[in-house]
């Protein structure tokens, strides 16, 4: 991919993160002490695969900014830092996995499952540690109550799993055949 196709496609992730962020559509309200589970992460993961780490991080620092900005009650050192490391996990994955992995889907879905995984180990673990959570608890009470978050954390990464593939796929086909063609008249 020439440099300014890199360029377009890491303006669009991007533009999708700021477009999820000011929306507030990429947070989804959950009657949770977390407050939300999030589909912010799919362009996240999405610029580590396609771009690399460096689109990756990038995008993931838009979703930090908009995570510290959406939940201002929490600390932003607890929110903010995992957030680019899902595209730089992501990214890392895929290169790893894609060397061996000729369809590139297994690397695809490893990747998706490390981005999204990191996302929430990070977050919650920052938040049991510093004790968010409930602060008037151990860490490892916190711990305990971070793991109850579970169906919210593999929901997400079931989503980058169904998402990000089949986004891939249509890219990567887009890519190497471009938009179908219609003759504009009949000849």
């Amino acid at each position: 991919m020439n440099e300014t196709k890199r360029l377009v496609l890491g303006a669009l992730l991007i533009s999708i993160s700021l477009v999820l962020g000011f929306t507030g559509w990429g947070f989804i309200p959950l009657p949770l002490p977390i407050l939300a589970g999030t589909i912010f992460h799919i362009p996240v993961i999405l610029a580590g695969i396609l771009l690399g780490p460096g689109y990756g991080f990038l995008t993931g620092c838009v979703f930090g900014i908009f995570a510290v900005q959406q939940f201002p009650a929490f600390p932003w050192f607890v929110l903010f830092p995992g957030r680019p490391l899902i595209g730089l996990a992501a990214s890392g994955g895929f290169l790893l996995l894609s060397r061996w992995d000729k369809s590139k889907i297994i690397a695809v879905v490893t990747a998706s499952v490390l981005g999204s995984l990191t996302n929430s180990v990070i977050t919650l673990g920052l938040g049991s540690f510093f004790k968010v959570l409930a602060p008037e608890l151990t860490i490892w009470e916190n711990v305990k109550i971070a793991f109850t978050f579970s169906p919210v954390v593999l929901t997400e990464a079931a989503l980058a799993v169904i998402l990000v593939p089949a986004i891939y796929s249509a890219w990567k086909a887009y890519a190497h055949h471009g938009l179908p063609q219609k003759p504009l008249r009949k000849e």
